[in-house]
């Protein structure tokens, strides 16, 4: 995975890290295929995954944050 082009702050960081995303989906979703998982199943089967683990980040209690600014905490 590409590490950030932009500092924590600068406001570029966010397109950057869609970018990012917006590949390692579709790198995702072709593996998926090649396995035998349709398309559509594969791609609604990774928005539920996101979609969870969205909630799952929204409820879980704050702690404190590393040296580079993710989130300690156990899974």
């Amino acid at each position: 995975m590409k590490t950030p082009s932009y500092e924590v702050d600068n406001v570029q960081r966010i397109g950057d890290c869609q970018r990012v995303f917006d590949q390692l989906t579709k790198e995702i979703i072709l593996a998926a295929v090649e396995a035998g998982w349709r398309e559509n199943e594969a791609s609604i089967a990774l928005a539920d995954a996101a979609d969870g683990y969205v909630m799952y980040v929204a409820a879980a209690p704050r702690v404190r944050q590393a040296a580079n600014g993710n989130l300690a905490r156990k899974r």
